[in-house]
């Protein structure tokens, strides 16, 4: 697996916790609006700079 495709699936793993922690934590219904958005909009980055690194075609051997 290239570095790139690890890093890619570290980024989904975050963007999963971030969706998540959205939806199913209570303790961020303590949180204000501001953050919770903060929150979600980290998860949707790290889910597209995720998918841009995935579908990166490796480097061609010289």
């Amino acid at each position: 697996m290239t570095p790139q495709r690890v890093l890619a699936v570290v980024l989904f793993v975050l963007a999963f916790l971030a969706l998540a922690a959205t939806r199913a934590f209570p303790f961020v219904d303590d949180l204000s609006g501001v953050a919770k958005s903060a929150v979600a909009v980290v998860g949707a980055a790290c889910l597209l700079a995720g998918v841009a690194l995935w579908m990166r075609k490796p480097p061609e051997p010289r």
